[in-house]
């Protein structure tokens, strides 16, 4: 069995679902430093602005924000996956949520990368760079909405994760304590 040859893009057509006018600056040029080739970008401010852009030209890729007004993110990405003639665009969602139950629903709904918006722009780029690397591979997979196993997810902030690891241990912790001084008080222990 062969394995297919990685084809180089002379050029990038991106969908980006953003409200935010800053950010959407800062992710449009972390994107062109990280293609090294030309990039056309669409931008939607919007989940429903976004399926109509995707229902005009179809992309290579759409980074998707969770949390916009109107239909949001995973709102957007169901109908996306849902619909026969564009589930297999590459959905990269691209917000400031770093909650589990985020990620989960976002794959679950057949999202094929998921990226937490670091406030570094050098950042932003590895991540972007990295995302673009795996592209021709996301592209290929068909997926609906069905929960497929996921493709790719971006390294999370060691830091946060250690956060997050703590804060859970200090509920078991505190859970456990709880149960103990409600024994001593009822007499149970």
């Amino acid at each position: 069995m062969s394995v297919p040859q990685r084809v180089r893009k002379t050029e990038w057509h991106v969908v980006l679902a953003e409200d935010d006018d800053d950010y959407a600056i800062v992710i449009e040029r972390a994107l062109k430093k990280a293609a090294g080739v030309p990039v056309e970008m669409r931008r939607a401010r919007t989940g429903l602005e976004a399926l109509v852009l995707l229902r005009d030209v179809v992309p290579d890729l759409l980074l998707l924000d969770l949390k916009m007004p109107g239909m949001a993110g995973h709102e957007t990405l169901e109908e996306i996956k849902g619909d026969d003639t564009l589930r297999s665009i590459p959905v990269a969602i691209l917000t400031s949520s770093d909650r589990d139950d985020d990620v989960a629903k976002s794959y679950g709904l057949g999202g094929n990368h998921f990226i937490t918006k670091p406030s570094n722009p050098l950042e932003l780029e590895e991540k972007l760079g990295a995302l673009l690397r795996n592209l021709t591979e996301l592209g290929a997979i068909r997926r609906g909405s069905t929960g497929a196993s996921t493709t790719a997810v971006s390294a999370v902030d060691p830091q946060s994760m250690a956060v997050v690891k703590v804060l859970r241990w200090v509920a078991v912790v505190g859970v456990l304590l709880a149960l103990y001084l409600f024994g001593r008080v009822s007499g149970v222990f």
